[in-house]
């Protein structure tokens, strides 16, 4: 087998050897959370090996996707812009890293009342071949040991989804 290919098995008996063109670009939903720093770690050593991009997204929850930022208070604008400072911030910090080991990275801010939702359109969307996404279950009581938006993600998504916890 040569080492620029790779081994898929549609059925069990049906295995063969393809180019490893099948992950083109990966998905990293990020909340800056360490499992989240995690999965864009696991994913960039993916996207470094199959020569694919990485596309991040952050989603910023609005329970009130109705009002505009002008709207808002001048406390709500602060902690807004505080929010985005720091978004801004790690932006920069992964795709830095992308960048020193070869890596397309472009990082997207989307604004949703539903993360999962905005996670799956993304994806299909873009045709992104692989989520690569960190779980914490931190909302969750034991009944739900991934997270919702995790367990979301994995039942609709229609590429593959890999979790890093």
């Amino acid at each position: 087998m040569a080492q620029d290919t790779q081994i898929i098995c549609p059925k069990i008996d049906e295995c063969r050897e393809v180019s490893p063109a099948l992950i083109k670009h990966i998905l990293v939903p990020f909340d800056e959370s360490q499992m989240s720093y995690r999965a864009f770690e696991f994913a960039l050593d993916l996207a470094k090996k199959y020569n694919a991009k990485i596309s991040i997204i952050t989603v910023m929850f609005s329970g009130v996707m109705s009002r505009s930022f002008i709207d808002m208070t001048s406390h709500q604008k602060v902690i807004e812009n505080d929010k985005m400072k720091q978004i801004s911030h790690s932006s920069k910090l992964l795709q830095d890293i992308a960048k020193r080991f070869g890596v397309e990275a472009k990082f997207e801010v989307k604004i949703s009342n539903n993360v999962s939702d905005t996670i799956l359109s993304f994806s299909s969307h873009q045709r992104v071949g692989l989520i690569v996404m960190g779980t914490r279950a931190r909302n969750s009581p034991n009944r739900f040991l991934i997270g919702s938006v995790a367990i979301d993600v994995i039942q609709k998504a229609v590429c593959p989804v890999i979790l890093v916890k």
